[in-house]
């Protein structure tokens, strides 16, 4: 375990789930939601913020034992190693999968909104570097650029939801009536399907030093989620309408081209793909992290720097080799990914929890 000097907090953590949400949660968010939900899309992160703040309570009475240092060390205790390896086993191999997958979504966007003519191994060598690097360094200190990512980005998307005001249309958010219940209960899928990563950053406990203290935060980023992630629905499908938005692939994109604030400056997609790709980094790195550790503990290895090379390897040549096409990713995302997120991240802690209850391990 790592020194208490070099370890982060759980507020540090949760934040970093944050940021690394938001570049997924603009991709597939308004255009799943809207095919689901319609107009009621919008409602669905309020209906889910009752499922997270349940999942924060079960993840705080996981972690209620402070020698488990994370979230699988938790399913040993309650399963024992015969029955959690086998997650531990499936756990790896699905961050893999996911770290690949946004890998490639990084330079699927740039190839197909900019850089048409550019190779797309120039775009994933660069990131790789960048994540090579970080890894190399202090996970400290990536927490630390974490929150300044946090606060620019939400600075930001403030300012990105202000100027969109004047291009919503009420009659595309409102009103809803007893029919759009089950479309809004359906909508849930995308937003559950990214907000499960919660319990992958519980991967990560080993570097945390007070996860049992997640319950003074468990409000603030529950609220936070629901809040900023309805409000970023309503302004897309109150702005484009929810027909278009769930033809677009790339929705909130869409919908900050209608921002024109001055003549002289040009529209604020550079903007928005800056910090877009910062929290692609975020993500992709944050993954990187998790499936250093979760190798080190399965391999017995003293230092996880040693594993930084080939996972930074191993996200290249898998990237390449992951899917043909940017309608695959999304294929991919959609029917089989949010699945998975949604069974890893919120079904199995559940049961496990259940599991210790009437074991009396927790």
């Amino acid at each position: 375990m790592l020194q208490s000097k070099n370890q982060i907090t759980v507020r540090q953590l949760m934040i970093m789930f944050c940021v690394s949400i938001f570049s997924p949660a603009i991709r597939l968010m308004p255009g799943i939601g809207s095919e689901l939900g319609r107009e009621a899309a919008w409602v669905s992160p309020i209906l889910s913020s009752a499922v997270l703040f349940t999942l924060f309570l079960v993840l705080e009475r996981l972690f209620k034992n402070k020698k488990s240092k994370d979230i699988i060390e938790v399913y040993d205790m309650v399963l024992g190693k015969f029955f959690s390896y086998p997650l531990r086993i499936f756990y790896l191999f699905w961050t893999f999968i996911l770290y690949f997958l946004y890998i490639r979504y990084y330079a699927e966007r740039l190839l197909t909104s900019i850089f048409r003519t550019t190779d797309i191994r120039f775009f994933i060598l660069v990131m790789m570097i960048v994540v090579f690097m970080a890894l190399r360094g202090k996970f400290e200190t990536f927490a630390r650029f974490c929150e300044i990512s946090f606060l620019l980005f939400n600075l930001i998307t403030i300012i990105f939801f202000i100027l969109l005001i004047p291009s919503v249309r009420i009659e595309n958010i409102y009103p809803l009536t007893h029919n759009d219940i089950v479309p809004a209960l359906k909508s849930t899928y995308p937003v559950l399907g990214l907000w499960g990563y919660v319990t992958f950053f519980m991967l990560l406990g080993d570097n945390v030093k007070d996860k049992e203290q997640i319950k003074n935060h468990r409000r603030f980023f529950t609220l936070f989620l629901a809040i900023i992630t309805s409000l970023m629905l309503i302004f897309i499908i109150g702005t484009l309408g929810h027909m278009t938005a769930r033809r677009m692939p790339l929705p909130f994109f869409s919908a900050t081209k209608m921002i024109v604030f001055a003549e002289s400056l040009d529209r604020l997609e550079s903007i928005l793909l800056s910090i877009w790709v910062v929290s692609d980094f975020i993500i992709i790195t944050s993954f990187a992290f998790m499936i250093m550790n979760s190798m080190k503990d399965i391999f017995k290895i003293s230092a996880d720097k040693y594993l930084s090379f080939p996972v930074v390897l191993a996200g290249y040549f898998g990237s390449l080799f992951f899917t043909g096409s940017r309608f695959e990713l999304e294929v991919f995302s959609e029917k089989i990914g949010l699945l998975v997120n949604i069974i890893l991240g919120f079904a199995v802690p559940f049961i496990v929890f259940g599991i210790g209850k009437l074991r009396k391990k927790v």
